[in-house]
């Protein structure tokens, strides 16, 4: 005879069927979490950038990445503390893993520069890396530790450098150009005080459309400066002479006279003087001399 309250039979059997059942899913759910834990395994295995997780507040390697263990060769990482494994993370980055296990708040950084030890140099050399620190939990939510993404940059930054040196050296070069084009300016066209209210300006070499500019601004601004009321246009160093050429001269006398200054020429050799007769350039108003000695004594006598 059954005792009062006991189980029936089939109510036992319908436990022990529930109890096996859930046993079942659960062994199907861990496979299930297994196969998922090993396929991330595997793809941060094969990741080609640098990935490892350290757990704990002295952050020991748990996992490492053959790319992560590239950047370090020749170094056992797994199970020993960072500080421990790799000294280079005493240039700051324990401050910042040491922040994001504390707060939680993942860190974000492009561009890092690190000193690593290279084996086969067997010097440092400095590197750029993008980085990513997050917090790892575990099923409770509590921290246990942080994982690390990093992307190497060290050739793209390298390139930028260089480039951007290279940029520097143009705009010092294209200054220096400047200068030097500024200096011809000056000197060919410069503008000498002889005495007070005379001044000479001495022209060597082909006179172009640019240069027939720099000397009428260069004259203009010599005079109204200066208020000199004698300019002295040496011509002796430009062997030969144009319309283009001629007319710059009569331009610039022209322009000396509405500031109320007189312009002399000198240096007009015969073969000069038969070109400009040749092509018809009226003179008249501008004195002209053989020798700059013969225009600076008319100029000195005059003033």
């Amino acid at each position: 005879m059954a005792h009062a309250g006991a189980p029936a039979p089939e109510s036992a059997e319908r436990r022990i069927a529930a109890l096996e059942k859930e046993l079942s899913e659960t062994q199907a759910a861990l496979a299930e979490m297994r196969s998922t834990y090993q396929c991330l395994h595997d793809m941060l295995m094969q990741a080609r950038t640098p990935i490892c997780m350290w757990r704990g507040e002295d952050f020991i390697f748990t996992v490492v990445n053959p790319a992560y263990s590239a950047a370090l060769p020749g170094r056992q990482l797994l199970g020993r503390p960072i500080r421990e494994a790799t000294p280079e993370a005493t240039q700051g980055f324990c401050d910042l893993l040491s922040n994001v296990y504390r707060t939680g708040e993942p860190f974000v950084g492009n561009e890092l520069p690190v000193r690593l030890h290279n084996p086969e140099k067997g010097c440092e050399e400095l590197r750029w890396y993008n980085v990513v620190y997050a917090p790892v939990r575990d099923g409770a939510g509590e921290i246990v530790g942080v994982c690390h993404y990093g992307v190497e940059l060290t050739e793209q930054v390298q390139a930028r450098q260089a480039a951007e040196a290279r940029a520097e050296e143009l705009r010092k070069s294209a200054e220096l150009i400047a200068a030097q084009q500024e200096t011809i300016r000056v000197l060919s066209t410069p503008l000498l005080p002889l005495a007070p209210g005379v001044l000479a300006m001495p022209l060597i070499g082909p006179i172009g459309a640019e240069r027939s500019e720099q000397i009428l601004q260069g004259l203009l601004r010599g005079v109204a400066a200066q208020g000199a009321h004698i300019v002295i246009l040496d011509v002796t160093g430009v062997e030969t002479i144009d319309t283009q050429a001629a007319n710059a001269l009569v331009r610039a006398a022209q322009a000396v006279r509405l500031l109320g200054a007189r312009v002399l020429v000198t240096g007009v050799q015969p073969s000069m003087a038969q070109v400009l007769v040749q092509l018809g350039v009226d003179l008249r108003g501008i004195s002209t001399y053989s020798t700059l000695q013969s225009g600076i004594a008319a100029a000195i006598g005059g003033r």
